[in-house]
């Protein structure tokens, strides 16, 4: 039998390990944080030297730069915004793709959005922002955007794997415009073009086709599933 003396001096025990293991913790949850938010500056900072060297590179009006520099790193920081208000390493694509249309929104309903719930990974979701981004730049200029009647629908959905096939299910993500004024094809391309052909389809694989129909722009990005999940957090 144990004295009060000794239960209580006992759960003084338990208790202060308690403290001290709980403390321990916190500190290594505030460590892997600390390492992310590292991890995740230095991609930033690569990201937006990228950006300014491209749109400098191709620009022929150092005003005209100034504004498409801009705007560029405004779609780039609402990406982070919508990645530090949830989790550090994934969201929800939904809000990644309203949140980079965003500021075209007029009241027009120019924007029909549809697609399943998916999680996606941080550097996949800045990258999709950022290629919306473009894709929107480019229509509110040339396209579906440029017109009272246009209007952009941006679709995705997942393909299941066919019978046979080794690779999975994939992530079929579509824009397309309808209702502005003829396409023609651009004679060159410019830092936009290259990074919507390049950026997002660079993380996940698969294919990208970027199509001028006399109708409208189509860009469909076909992908394994599996690609949008990102890498893992570093530590």
């Amino acid at each position: 039998m144990w004295s009060i003396e000794e239960v209580a001096f006992t759960r003084g025990v338990a208790d202060r390990t308690y403290a001290a293991l709980a403390r321990l913790k916190a500190e290594e949850q505030q460590d892997l944080v600390n390492h992310e938010l590292s991890h995740r500056m230095k991609n930033l900072l690569a990201m937006v030297q990228s950006i300014a060297t491209q749109t400098l590179r191709n620009a022929t009006h150092v005003d005209e730069a100034k504004d498409v520099l801009a705007g560029r790193l405004i779609a780039l920081g609402r990406a982070h915004d919508l990645l530090m208000g949830a989790a550090l390493t994934s969201t929800r694509i939904e809000p990644v793709v309203r949140g980079a249309l965003q500021v075209h929104q007029d009241g027009l309903e120019r924007f029909r959005v549809s697609g399943p719930s998916l999680e996606i990974g941080a550097d996949r979701a800045v990258s999709l922002a950022l290629m919306l981004h473009e894709l929107a730049t480019n229509a509110a200029k040339y396209g579906a955007l440029s017109t009272d009647t246009g209007h952009v629908a941006v679709t995705w959905e997942v393909l299941e794997k066919d019978p046979g096939d080794t690779a999975g299910p994939r992530l079929r993500l579509a824009w397309i415009e309808a209702g502005g004024p003829p396409v023609t094809p651009p004679t060159r391309k410019g830092f936009g073009s290259r990074f919507i052909e390049r950026g997002l389809v660079s993380q996940v694989g698969g294919t990208l086709s970027l199509e001028y129909r006399p109708e409208g722009v189509a860009c469909i990005l076909v992908a394994p599933l599996t690609g949008f999940a990102g890498d893992e957090p570093a530590i």
